[in-house]
């Protein structure tokens, strides 16, 4: 399925590379493409708080949890699958597109507002590729 406008957009072909991050599934597998370690099930994140004296203090005493998990979106979870640190942008959004079809239209600003926040919660970061000379 070829997205002329896709191609256009800014960050075609910038790669999202995911973090050092602790993640985990959930749940049972769901629509998912057929690639090999692709699974299409739910991903969480657990991610460690980090508190100052006063909050550490805070939470002993109300036995806070150390780590939240936060559970992703199914579209997010499988935007978090594709992420390999090789495909590049326009790559992803067609096989997103070719899944989710008019489910993620406007494809190209959903992946793009996806990996911004995937980037707020400091798990994915995006590389613009080095220009050809």
């Amino acid at each position: 399925m070829e997205n002329p406008a896709l191609e256009k957009h800014p960050w075609a072909r910038f790669i999202p590379h995911r973090l050092d991050v602790e993640w985990e599934f959930i749940g049972d597998a769901a629509i998912h493409p057929e690639i090999e370690g692709i699974r299409g099930r739910s991903v969480v994140f657990l991610i460690t708080k980090t508190f100052n004296r006063f909050e550490r203090m805070l939470a002993k005493i109300l036995r806070a949890p150390k780590q939240v998990r936060r559970t992703m979106h199914p579209t997010q979870s499988m935007l978090w699958e594709l992420i390999d640190n090789q495909r590049n942008f326009l790559e992803i959004c067609s096989i997103m597109e070719r899944l989710y079809h008019e489910d993620i239209v406007p494809v190209g600003p959903r992946v793009q507002a996806y990996l911004e926040v995937f980037v707020r919660l400091n798990v994915v970061t995006v590389f613009k590729p080095q220009e050809e000379e």
